[in-house]
Order: structure tokens, then C-alpha cells, then sequence
């Protein structure tokens, strides 16, 4: 069960972090707090690549052997995510990009 939770818990990280940056990188916007260039491509790619880690622990975590504690890691991984976007999507240069380029 400490694997369920574990790998329950990363699947709601990665796919509440992969969320925002496809959609933004979907609707025409590059501007993103990631170490990577801002670009819309970019973007989608980074949503893709979150969405891709999210399923492969979801795929493994065998979620149906223990439904409620591996639901409970991935509204936990989705919550420690979206509390983090809350802070640092606020900030309009968080890894300093803007300031090197200047």
C-alpha cells in the first residue's frame, strides 16, 4: 500500500502540473514559470510530458487494491501542485529568465 500511495500521490502532482501548461501552450500563450523557453510548443510538450509521468504511476500504482487511500494521495498531489502554482505563477519571472536575457 506505501507504493499505492506513493505512486498515487505523483500521478495527482504530475497531472495537476501538466494541466496549466498544456492549456496555456494550447491557447497561444509561451509565457510559463519553468526553467524552459517560453514558447506556446514549449508549453504543450511540458503539459504532455507531465500528463505522460502521471499515467505511467497511475498505471502502476494499482489504484483498485487500495481505492481509497491511492484517491486520497492523488487529491493530495493535485492539491500540493495547485498550492504551488498559486504562488509561483504570480510571480511573472520566478527562474529568473527575464533578468538573464536583459
Amino acid at each position: 500500500m506505501p507504493l499505492t500511495v506513493l505512486l498515487a500521490l505523483v500521478a495527482g502532482f504530475f497531472a495537476g502540473n501538466g494541466l496549466p501548461y498544456f492549456l496555456q501552450g494550447s491557447l497561444g500563450e509561451g509565457r510559463n514559470p519553468s526553467p524552459f523557453p517560453d514558447h506556446p510548443a514549449v508549453s504543450v510538450a511540458t503539459g504532455l510530458g507531465c500528463f505522460l509521468i502521471a499515467g505511467a504511476a497511475w498505471h502502476f500504482a494499482d489504484v483498485p487494491a487500495h481505492p481509497w487511500p491511492g484517491r486520497l494521495a492523488a487529491a493530495l498531489g493535485l492539491l500540493i501542485v495547485g498550492l504551488i502554482h498559486a504562488r509561483t505563477w504570480r510571480d511573472p519571472d520566478p527562474w529568473g529568465k527575464r533578468t538573464r536575457n536583459a
